[in-house]
C-alpha cells in the first residue's frame, strides 16, 4: 500500500465528494435560500416525485437545524463511509447480497453488481426496479440504485455503521462516483483487493487522511478550537507497534500473571517481563471477566488489537471460534469518541474483526460497544437542581470522556426522567435526559484494562469554556489535555488495573507535570515505559514516549524503560525497541524502582541515570547553595535598545564598568550584554550592546508606558544589582546541549543570557562542573526541552573537592583563554586584531 497515494487520494476524494454533495444540493434546491418552500413539487423546473418531495423537506429541516455547511460535509463524510466500508467488504467477498458493488473480480474497472444485476439479491431492493434500469441500460441510475439498496441491507445488520440512507440523505448521493475519474475509479486505483485484505488498520488511516486538510487549516489559523475542530485537531493514528506495546504490556501483562504457562506469550513481541519479585495483579479464572476501555478511541486502532488479543485468550480456554467474537464485543471491549465519524469508523472494524471469525456475525444483531459521545443540549429548566452538569452535558463533545460523573449525578439525571411527565411538550426533555443517564452511567464505569493514544491540545488552544473548565476539574495537569487525560484515565482503570499510555514525553520532566509524576510515583506503579528519540514519530511534531502503569502502588516494583534517544527517525524506532526487549543488556534498556526518582530535584523520571548520579543529589550541594543563579532583564523593545557593537560609535561605549554607578557616571550610552547564544564553552558571544544610559532611564520610561499596570520597572528589568559583575552565562534555549561561558566584569545580562554569580575562584571551580559530561547527563533529564531555566541549573548537584580546586581552576583558565584567543580570532570579536591565518 502506497501511503502517500492513499493520502492523497482520501484529501482529493474530499473535496470531490463535497462538490459532488454541493451540486445535489444545488439541484434539489437545498441552498440558503432555498428557491422553494418546503412541500414544493418542483425545483428549478425539476419536477419531483412525492419521495423525492418529503425527503427534500427533511434535508431542508435539517438545513436548518444543523446549518449549509455541517449538512453539506456531514453528507459527503457519510457517502465516504459508505464506500469504504462496502469496498472492505467487496475484497472479502463478505456483502450479503454476494455481488461485488464497488468493483471487479478481475480488478478491472466496474460494478459486478451492474453487470451481474438480474441475478442480485437485497432484501430491501425492488427486483422489477433493478430489471426495468438495466434492460433500459441505464447503468448510473442502476448502480446508484443497487448501492443505496445494499446500504439499506446492511443498516439491519450494522446500524451504528449504516444509518438508514435510503432517506433524505440518498437525494445527496453524488452523480459520477463510478466513473474511472470518479471517487470509487481513483479508490481501486489506489487500494488493490490484496490492500484491502491486509487488515481492518486502513480504515482508520483512511479516516485520518481524509481529515488531514481540516487539521491543517484549524493548526494554520491558529484560532481557538470551537466545538467542531478538537476532532480532526487532535487525531493521530497509532503506530502498529506501539499500539501491540501499549495493550500487550496491559491487557497482555495481566493474562500472562494469571496464566504464566500461556502460549500467548509466543505472540506478544513487545511485551516487557515484569519484576517477578514485585508484583500484584488482578485475578481472573476466564477470559469474559477482562474489561477493556480506550476512552478516546478515534477509528478503534487499539481495540482491534486487543480483539485479537482476546480471541487467542478465549481460543486457549477452549471457546469454539464462531462464539468467541460475540462475546468480545459484548463482554470485554469498550470504546468512547466525540467524533460520531470515527466512532463509526471503530465500530466498523471491529465489526470486520467479528466477521472474520464468524461467517454469520451479521445476522446476530450483536453490536460493538463504541460510544460516541456528542453533546446533549439541556436548559436550566430541563435540570434545573444542577446547572453545572448541564452546562458540562451540553459541551459534551468537547470534553467528551474527561467528563468523570459522579453517582450522585447519575441519580439526579434518573430522578429527572422520572419526574418527567408523559404530554407531547416533556417528550423531548425526557429523550435528552435519558441519553445523558445512560451516557453517565457508561463514563462512571470503571475496567481491568484501559488504553488510550489521548488527544494533545495545549491550553493556548482552548475555547474560552474549555479553558474554564479543565482549570477547574484538572488543576495540576490543566496545560493540555494529554496530561488531563493521564489523570481522568486513573478513574478508568479499576483498583488494580492494568493502563497503557502514549502521549508527549514532556510530563516526564518539566516542572509544571511535578505533581502528576509524584501521583504515578506514589499511587501508581510505573511498569514499563519506551522514551521515543525527539523526531521518532512521524504523526506529530512532538516527542513522544509510551509507557504502562500498575493502577496502585507496589512497593520496590522496578519497571522496565527503553531509552531511543539515541536513534534518529521514525523508521527505527520500532526496531531499537524490540531489540531492547529481546536482550536487556543492549545499553539503552533500564530497570529501575520509581521511587528512586524522588532523589532528584522536582522527581524527573530520570531512569537512565545512574545509581551513582542519583545519590549525587544527596550527597551533593545544590548549585544555588554556593552560586547566585539570576534572570536577566527584558528591554520591551529589542529594536529600539539593542545593537551590535559595530554599529554604534565606539566614543559612546562602554566596555569595563565595575558597577551601576560608574556606568551612570561615565555618561556612555551603550553597553555590552549578554544574550546567550550558539554553543560555545568557556568565553564569547558577547557582540551586543543595550542602551543603559543614565542607568536605563529610557528603558524604565518605556516598560513603564507600555506596562502602566506596574508601578515599578523591576519586573521587567531584573536583578539590576548584579549587573556589570563577572559571571558564568548560558544560553537559557539552547538547540543543543547547555554551554557555559566566562563573562567578564562590566556586562548586563538578557532573560536569554542568565548568569551565575560568586566569588572568582568558585566561579572557576563552577564553570568547570557545569561544562562537565556529569552536568550534562544531569540536563538531559532535568531540562529534556532545551530550555534551561536559572531554577534548573540551581538544582544541579556539585561536589566540591578542596585538594583539586587549584588544579581545576588552573585549567579553566587556560580553557578560557583558548576559547578567548578562538573567539579574537574572528572579525565579530571587540578584540579581533588580525585573522590568524594572515
Amino acid at each position: 500500500m502506497n501511503d502517500s497515494a492513499l493520502k492523497s487520494f482520501c484529501t482529493w476524494a474530499r473535496t470531490e465528494l463535497i462538490k459532488g454533495v454541493e451540486a445535489q444540493m444545488v439541484r434539489y434546491g437545498i441552498t440558503e435560500p432555498a428557491p422553494a418552500p418546503v412541500g414544493s413539487e418542483t425545483v428549478s423546473g425539476l419536477p419531483l416525485s412525492p419521495a423525492e418531495i418529503e425527503q427534500r423537506d427533511e434535508l431542508l429541516r435539517m438545513q436548518a437545524e444543523v446549518g449549509h455547511e455541517v449538512l453539506r460535509d456531514r453528507a459527503a463524510y457519510t457517502w465516504f463511509n459508505r464506500i469504504v466500508a462496502i469496498r472492505f467488504m467487496d475484497a472479502r467477498g463478505w456483502l450479503p447480497s454476494r455481488m461485488r458493488i464497488l468493483s471487479r473480480a478481475d480488478g478491472s474497472h466496474g460494478s459486478e453488481a451492474v453487470e451481474n444485476a438480474l441475478d442480485v439479491e437485497i432484501a430491501t431492493a425492488d427486483a422489477d426496479r433493478i430489471a426495468e434500469l438495466k434492460m433500459a441500460g441505464l447503468d448510473e441510475p442502476l448502480w446508484r440504485y443497487l448501492f443505496v439498496a445494499q446500504c439499506e441491507e446492511l443498516a439491519d445488520c450494522l446500524p451504528g455503521v449504516f444509518e438508514r440512507v435510503g432517506g433524505a440523505m440518498e437525494l445527496l448521493l453524488p452523480q459520477g462516483l463510478m466513473m474511472s475519474d470518479g471517487v470509487v475509479g481513483k479508490l481501486n486505483a489506489v487500494l488493490t483487493d490484496e490492500d484491502w485484505r491486509k487488515g481492518v488498520t486502513v480504515l482508520g488511516w483512511m479516516y485520518q487522511y481524509y481529515n488531514a486538510d481540516v487539521k491543517d487549516e484549524f493548526f494554520k489559523s491558529k484560532r481557538k478550537a470551537a466545538a467542531a475542530d478538537i476532532a480532526p485537531a487532535t487525531q493521530l493514528f497509532t503506530p502498529e507497534w506501539i499500539v501491540r506495546y501499549m495493550v500487550e504490556n496491559s491487557l497482555g501483562r495481566l493474562w500472562m500473571l494469571n496464566n504464566p504457562g500461556s502460549s500467548l506469550r509466543e505472540r506478544m513481541e513487545y511485551y516487557i517481563e515484569p519484576d517477578a519479585e514485585h508484583e500484584d495483579f488482578i485475578r481472573i479464572s476466564s477470559p469474559e471477566e477482562i474489561t477493556l476501555c480506550d476512552p478516546a478511541c478515534g477509528s478503534g486502532h487499539i481495540l482491534v488489537y486487543a480483539f485479537e488479543l482476546l480471541f487467542h485468550m478465549y481460543e486457549e480456554r477452549g471457546y469454539r471460534e464462531r462464539e468467541i467474537p460475540e462475546l468480545i464485543l459484548t463482554k470485554n471491549l469498550a470504546g468512547m469518541e466525540i467524533d460520531p465519524r470515527a466512532a463509526q469508523i471503530a465500530e466498523l472494524a471491529l465489526a470486520m474483526c467479528a466477521r472474520e471469525h464468524d461467517r454469520r456475525f451479521f445476522k446476530r444483531a450483536v453490536r460493538a460497544d463504541v460510544t460516541a459521545l456528542s453533546s446533549i443540549p439541556l436548559g436550566e429548566d430541563e435540570l434545573p437542581g444542577n446547572k453545572k452538569l448541564a452546562e458540562e452535558l451540553s459541551h459534551l463533545g468537547e470534553i467528551g470522556s474527561l467528563l468523570n460523573p459522579s453517582e450522585d449525578e447519575i441519580d439526579e439525571l434518573k430522578a429527572a426522567v422520572a419526574s418527567c411527565s408523559d404530554d407531547l411538550f416533556a417528550a423531548t426533555a425526557k429523550t435528552k435526559l435519558e441519553s445523558a443517564a445512560a451516557i453517565c452511567e457508561k463514563l462512571s464505569r470503571r475496567f481491568t484494562c484501559t488504553v488510550a493514544n489521548p488527544p494533545y491540545m495545549g491550553s493556548s488552544s482552548f475555547n474560552p469554556f474549555m479553558s474554564k473548565w479543565v482549570k477547574r476539574n484538572y488543576p495540576d495537569v490543566k496545560s493540555d489535555l494529554f496530561s488531563s487525560f493521564i489523570v481522568r484515565i486513573m478513574d478508568f482503570a479499576g483498583e488494580h488495573g492494568e493502563v497503557g499510555m502514549m502521549t508527549p514525553f514532556v510530563w516526564m520532566f518539566i516542572g509544571s507535570y511535578e505533581k502528576l509524576r509524584n501521583r504515578l510515583i506514589d499511587d501508581k506503579t510505573l511498569t514499563t515505559l519506551i522514551q521515543l528519540e525527539y523526531s521518532g514519530f512521524a504523526g506529530a511534531t512532538v516527542p513522544i514516549c509510551t509507557f504502562t502503569y500498575h493502577n496502585s502502588h507496589i512497593d520496590g516494583y522496578k519497571g522496565g524503560y527503553v531509552r531511543l534517544a539515541d536513534f534518529t527517525g521514525p523508521a527505527v524506532q520500532a526496531p531499537k525497541a524490540l531489540e531492547a526487549i529481546q536482550n536487556p543488556d543492549c545499553g539503552w534498556f533500564y530497570r529501575r524502582n520509581a521511587d528512586t526518582f524522588k532523589q532528584i530535584p522536582g522527581t524527573p523520571i530520570a531512569y537512565w541515570a545512574s545509581d551513582a548520579l542519583v545519590e549525587s543529589f544527596t550527597k551533593g550541594k545544590r548549585l544555588d547553595a554556593i552560586a547566585t543563579p539570576r534572570q536577566g532583564l527584558a528591554t520591551s523593545d529589542n529594536g529600539r535598545f539593542l545593537r551590535k557593537w559595530w554599529e554604534v560609535v565606539p566614543s559612546n561605549t562602554s566596555r569595563d564598568c565595575s558597577g551601576r554607578p560608574e556606568a551612570k557616571q561615565s555618561g556612555s550610552r551603550w553597553f555590552p550584554i549578554i544574550r546567550g547564544g550558539s554553543y560555545r564553552k568557556w568565553w564569547g558571544d558577547y557582540d551586543e550592546v543595550v542602551n543603559w544610559f543614565d542607568d536605563g532611564r529610557e528603558m524604565k520610561e518605556a516598560i513603564l508606558s507600555k506596562y502602566t499596570y506596574l508601578s515599578t520597572p523591576d519586573f521587567v528589568i531584573k536583578n539590576q544589582n548584579d549587573y556589570f559583575k563577572p559571571a558564568v552565562s548560558w544560553s537559557k534555549i539552547s538547540s543543543s546541549l547547555a554551554s557555559f561561558r566566562f563573562a567578564p566584569r562590566g556586562m548586563l545580562f538578557e532573560v536569554a543570557g542568565a548568569c551565575l554569580f560568586a566569588e572568582p575562584n568558585e566561579l572557576r571551580y563552577i564553570q568547570a562542573f557545569c561544562n562537565c559530561s556529569i552536568a550534562e547527563i544531569d540536563l538531559a533529564f532535568m531540562s529534556p526541552t532545551l530550555n534551561f531555566e536559572v531554577g534548573q541549573i540551581g538544582q544541579l548537584p556539585i561536589i566540591q573537592d578542596k585538594a583539586a580546586e587549584p588544579t581545576v581552576c588552573s585549567l579553566v583558565e587556560d580553557s578560557r583563554s583558548i576559547s578567548k584567543a578562538d573567539y579574537d580570532s574572528f572579525e565579530t570579536s571587540w578584540d579581533f586584531k588580525r585573522h590568524p591565518l594572515i
